[in-house]
């Protein structure tokens, strides 16, 4: 597994913590998770890359959009994240999953792919490289969805500030863009909308892949 930044270690060791939570701790994140799915417009057939997959949280929902005839490959640095999503694919039986261990600076894939899911991945949103080699995987027409959090930028989501900024230490290796996570991404595809949901502190952007 090549790497290129420096701090791909640091960001494994936080997500095999992240990796031995049981998914009831984040069944908040469900309604979140099919509502980023429903923008990606993926029709039977189609082909999805996500990549921060984790522990495969959101291949149930993937799998249901592309249907049996699509194909969906999940992508993740931490070899935990990635037994975990492996297991799960198991579980579920689903032969239309793959996978891959890597990070997303020099991820290799055979495939091309008609929407790009990014969930909260602030250290992929923050590295230019990233943010490159997810695009060259993406169909021209093909959607980006990305939903993650952000530092509010009004009230009343400014008072949850200090605990989103909590979050962002603890679970990002990066602290760059805290306010405006979508700034790369935004340079890349200048179309790219973005909603801040709830009271702030989290967003949801949608973009096309010229």
């Amino acid at each position: 597994m090549s790497a290129i930044r420096p701090d791909h270690d640091e960001i494994i060791a936080r997500y095999r913590r992240v990796a031995a939570l049981p998914d009831g701790l984040f069944f908040f994140t469900f309604p979140l998770r099919r509502g980023a799915i429903d923008r990606l417009h993926l029709a039977p057939g189609s082909a999805v890359l996500e990549v921060g997959c984790g522990s495969g949280a959101n291949f149930a929902f993937l799998v249901r959009a592309v249907g049996p005839t699509g194909h969906v490959v999940g992508v993740d640095l931490s070899p935990e994240m990635v037994a975990a999503a492996r297991a799960r694919v198991k579980r579920g039986g689903w032969s239309n999953v793959q996978v891959v261990e890597s990070p997303a600076e020099s991820m290799r894939l055979a495939d091309s792919f008609d929407g790009l899911l990014l969930f909260a991945m602030h250290d992929v949103l923050t590295s230019p490289e990233a943010i490159a080699r997810c695009l060259e995987h993406v169909r021209p027409g093909g959607r980006v969805v990305v939903v993650s959090p952000a530092l509010a930028d009004r009230l009343p989501g400014r008072l949850l500030n200090p605990l989103a900024a909590m979050a962002f230490r603890r679970f990002s290796v990066s602290q760059a863009d805290l306010a405006q996570p979508w700034r790369l991404l935004a340079k890349q595809l200048p179309g790219l909308r973005v909603e801040r949901l709830g009271p702030g502190i989290l967003f949801l952007a949608t973009g096309r892949v010229g």
